[in-house]
């Protein structure tokens, strides 16, 4: 099996091709620059072929060919998620490729509509274009955040790191709701794993797949934070709920190209106030890979920062 894994220099790229090696499958990769690529993984690739940009037609046109499947590890950004996107998928159409891994790897946007949280509007406008215009049924991997932006701006509390770290939250439950997450090397094993037996992938009639290493709440990486790294977080209580939606609204207002990154942080609080980040069925691989607990994966990870 031939698998073509676009974006394989970046991190999450670099790691499904590892995975996809050690089961003994063939990988192509294809990106912009290969020197940045763990010349490990490059020298154990079926070829490289390298691109200008997204839109770089006879580049795509030269990756897909002759292979059987296509994973897209494009960088989650909003032209990437949603024109590099289609651009790589009409290549796969062109190519007669069955088996498409779309880039979805994320929170559960299928819970919200579109516009709840505006990052992901690209994820619903991708499945809503496919599902109407094309042949192939994609595979889509949901897992919740990547574990590497827990303790970040972008993750649940919006974590601000210092000499007294802090993260908020909004509402009496804030910092008890739900936040599913995953580690990106689970997430890496667990693609090639649904790629290889999830049910109906081989036949090409893809499907969502939701997976998750845990469920972690604010008060819990507060926690763990303090114990990993001895420093006490302090949790601060923004306001109400309601108080957060009208927040929003004003927010909202602002008419600069990708504000929505200025309220992402709050965005993503009203959606876990309602519940709707949790998954109400998981796809159990356990017997493939042991999930890494949260304080583990923290610990690893600042020692090698």
């Amino acid at each position: 099996m031939l698998i073509l894994i676009a974006g394989i220099s970046g991190s999450f790229g670099q790691l499904l091709a590892k995975v996809a090696l050690s089961r003994g499958l063939s990988v192509r990769g294809f990106g912009r620059n290969p020197t940045t690529l763990n010349p490990d993984i490059f020298s154990q690739l079926e070829s490289f072929v390298q691109s200008a940009n997204y839109y770089d037609i006879p580049a795509l046109k030269k990756a897909v060919s002759g292979v059987d499947v296509v994973i897209n590890a494009y960088a989650p950004t909003p032209v990437l998620d949603l024109d590099g996107h289609l651009l790589l998928l009409r290549a796969a159409e062109r190519a007669d490729v069955k088996i498409f891994i779309a880039s979805s790897w994320s929170r559960d946007w299928t819970n919200i509509q579109f516009g709840d949280f505006e990052h992901y509007n690209n994820h619903k406008a991708f499945q809503h274009q496919v599902a109407n215009t094309s042949p192939i049924k994609p595979v889509y991997i949901i897992n919740g955040i990547f574990a590497d932006l827990l303790w970040s701006p972008y993750g649940p509390g919006a974590f601000e790191a210092g000499e007294k770290p802090r993260m908020k939250y909004w509402g009496d439950h804030g910092k008890t709701d739900k936040h599913p997450w995953i580690a990106q090397a689970d997430a890496a094993e667990w693609t090639i794993d649904i790629l290889l037996h999830g049910e109906g992938v081989q036949a090409g009639k893809g499907g969502i797949f939701k997976i998750q290493t845990g469920n972690t709440t604010i008060e819990e990486l507060a926690a763990v934070y303090e114990n990993v790294c001895g420093t006490k977080v302090e949790l601060v209580r923004e306001g109400s709920v309601g108080e957060l939606e009208s927040k929003l609204v004003e927010m909202r207002k602002l008419p600069a190209p990708l504000a929505y990154f200025g309220w992402m942080s709050e965005a993503a609080a009203l959606v876990a106030s309602k519940g709707l980040w949790e998954m109400k069925r998981v796809d159990r691989l356990t017997q493939f890979r042991t999930p890494m607990p949260l304080g583990r994966w923290l610990k690893e990870k600042m020692s090698t920062a």
